[in-house]
């Protein structure tokens, strides 16, 4: 292969809503991706960048609804990420030095 594609990931869960009784009612998850695109034969970085995204979503009193929901953040999120990461390498791809 012509390149080496390296992603780092970091996510955290923020609590946003809080009621009276002093259980959380709303969350953020939030994920941030540090990639960069690596020339195989020079061995040097060619591309790099960040991206990140934010998905809230409701706590339940269910468990089920509570894990349900919090995945369901995360697959929205990880969809952001991975239509920005694949724009911005395209792009960077069709630049003819690039090849």
């Amino acid at each position: 292969p012509q390149y080496r594609f390296e992603v780092v990931l970091q996510e955290n869960v923020t609590s946003t809503l809080v009621n009276t009784k002093g259980e959380v009612a709303g969350a953020v998850y939030s994920v941030q991706a540090s990639f960069r695109l690596i020339d195989s034969k020079a061995k040097k970085v060619v591309f790099q960048g960040a991206s990140h995204a934010r998905a809230p979503f409701e706590r339940f009193e269910s468990i089920y609804s509570n894990v349900r929901a919090r995945e369901d953040a995360e697959n929205r999120a990880a969809r952001t990420i991975a239509e920005d990461v694949k724009t911005r390498l395209a792009a960077y791809l069709s630049r003819p030095e690039a090849s």
